[in-house]
């Protein structure tokens, strides 16, 4: 007999005749899947017990000693940690799950379920894609590997109402954004996301947001933004998105607030407003991906002004030499304007720790003869706007102080990507197994020296961040622990072992030490191989 906490607790509620949720015995079921032996971190925070799991029908139905039930198959996870099945909070695989629904490297992460739709980007709605039923049937028609919880983006609701211009909405447009809104908030989506920083979200006054975020609310939905700036006006703009949320009664999200360069050092600010914010009463939280490198659009580098009109007029601006000339006064001297790490890093004579496709820009500005903003505009140009840049923007104290923040999450900032398709940031691959190696064991990597590992989190505490976490503030009541009546998402993992293997060189790289992944009770991975099982549900909000 195993004696753990859980079963202690069984032995003293049977002698005072109490009966506990958990307590049931196990002999005599006949169980799919047992998960035999392994050292569950249920994700609460609590330590771990050793246990095992018993799954029915895609469903937790006992936890603790079952040396003696019948079962359909078995896992021995002797040795290993036993954890609910991570979720990704901040994903942006929208476009590409219809695409590449196996999401290998994801599914390879242990991650179970991606929140989608972040950012304003959620692909619906669009003219191909004019609602969620249409999307969701195609994505469930296909099958997926992992679970998706979608949120309807901002930034795309406006451009398939207002279009791509600097302006606000008239008051039937407003009225039509609100019924796309709302009809998707009663199919299950849970909640409305907006990218402040990115056109046409940017071009959004604060009125516009609360009256969206009422539609939210009226649901018990959630807000999660990334918000207007963070450079010269963050707090200002952390402050704006607190206010949206505290004028309507939204759930609210302030998504990926690791300190951005110039802004190193000020972290504690940020927080100190949050903290604010909760002692309130409002339900506020925040997440980052724990890099030291951040990724995003070359268009950032580009004034608010400059976006204005969307593809066309962008391509048609860059192009003019009078337009340039302004943007090149933008960059360089009208510094209190920035809203982006990338422009400042830029007029600051960074180019060299913004990357383009694994090279440096001042290495490639350099091969052209050219000017970095010169070389900038000429990438936009040839590439019809389509150039994702990675930034050396953030300061590791700074995440550290986050990370450790009870108010944080980790979460990926990530996509799904073809393996070696491109050089995207390491964080598609690398984000959850990371957190292992570099915040609970502490370890630095020799191919990423400046990555500096440091134990601050425990792994039940770790674990908690990426499940049970952020699968309450999404609104999901039956994932993210380990407990009876859950739906059995669940990883497998070796606490010594874990580690991600994908750098900034070289991403396309799956991670080391989670041997298995099981989504609704079905194997998804055993033994680090793909079993071509697809059994991931669009889940839909509960609350």
């Amino acid at each position: 007999m195993k004696i753990t906490g859980l079963r202690i607790s069984c032995l003293f509620s049977q002698l005072l005749s109490i009966s506990l949720v958990g307590c049931s015995d196990g002999d005599g079921q006949m169980f799919d899947l047992i998960i035999e032996n392994g050292n569950v971190v249920d994700g609460t925070g609590s330590p771990w017990f050793t246990a095992d799991v018993g799954i029915v029908d895609g469903k937790i139905t006992y936890v603790g000693d079952l040396e003696n039930s019948r079962r359909d198959r078995t896992i021995n996870a002797a040795g290993l940690i036993v954890g609910p099945g991570f979720v990704d909070i901040h994903n942006h695989s929208d476009d590409e799950l219809l695409q590449m629904p196996v999401a290998e490297n994801y599914i390879r992460q242990g991650v179970t379920t991606l929140a989608t739709g972040n950012c304003g980007k959620s692909t619906v709605p669009s003219e191909e894609w004019p609602t969620f039923e249409k999307y969701f049937h195609h994505l469930e028609a296909d099958g997926t590997t992992v679970n998706v919880a979608a949120l309807m983006g901002h930034g795309d609701l406006r451009s398939y109402v207002v279009g791509e211009d600097d302006r606000a909405p008239t008051d039937d447009e407003l009225e039509r954004m609100r019924f796309i809104l709302n009809r998707a908030m009663k199919r299950g989506v849970f909640g409305l996301s907006s990218g402040l920083a990115y056109a046409p979200g940017m071009f959004a006054k604060m009125d516009e947001l609360i009256e969206l975020c009422k539609v939210v609310a009226r649901y018990d939905g959630l807000y999660a933004t990334h918000i207007r700036s963070e450079g010269s006006t963050w707090e200002k703009s952390v402050l704006e998105a607190i206010e949206t949320a505290e004028q309507c009664g939204a759930h609210l999200q302030v998504s990926h607030q690791e300190s951005h360069y110039p802004n190193w050092g000020d972290i504690g600010k940020i927080i100190s407003l949050l903290e604010a914010a909760r002692a309130r009463g409002m339900d506020v939280s925040t997440d980052l991906p724990p890099y030291l490198a951040g990724s995003t659009t070359i268009y950032q580098i580009l004034p608010n002004w400059a976006l204005d009109g969307g593809d066309p007029e962008i391509l048609r601006r860059v192009q003019d030499p009078e337009e340039r000339k302004k943007i090149r006064r933008y960059i360089y001297e009208e510094r209190e304007l920035h809203t982006t790490p990338p422009a400042t890093l830029l007029g600051d004579g960074h180019a060299d720790k913004i990357w383009v496709s694994g090279e440096h820009l001042a290495q490639i500005a350099t091969a052209r003869g050219l000017d970095p903003l010169d070389t900038v505009l000429e990438l936009i140009i040839e590439n019809q706007g389509s150039v994702s840049i990675v930034m050396e923007q953030h300061y590791e104290e700074d995440i550290q102080q986050l990370v450790s923040h009870p108010l944080a999450m980790i979460e990926s900032d990530g996509r799904i990507y073809k393996v070696g398709d491109g050089v995207p940031h390491p964080r598609s691959y690398g984000t959850f197994p990371l957190t292992f190696r570099k915040y609970v064991r502490g370890e630095t990597r020799p191919e990423e020296p400046k990555e500096v590992g440091k134990t601050i989190l425990s792994v039940q505490e770790a674990v908690r961040k990426i499940t049970s976490f952020p699968a309450t503030k999404l609104g999901i009541q039956d994932r993210g622990l380990i407990r009876e009546n859950m739906w059995a998402d669940i990883t497998i993992f070796d606490l010594e072992s874990i580690m991600d293997q994908a750098t900034y060189a070289d991403p396309h790289q799956f991670p080391m030490g989670i041997p298995h992944v099981i989504v609704n009770g079905e194997v998804v991975v055993e033994n680090a191989e793909l079993t071509g099982a697809r059994p991931g549900k669009i889940l839909k909000r509960s609350r």
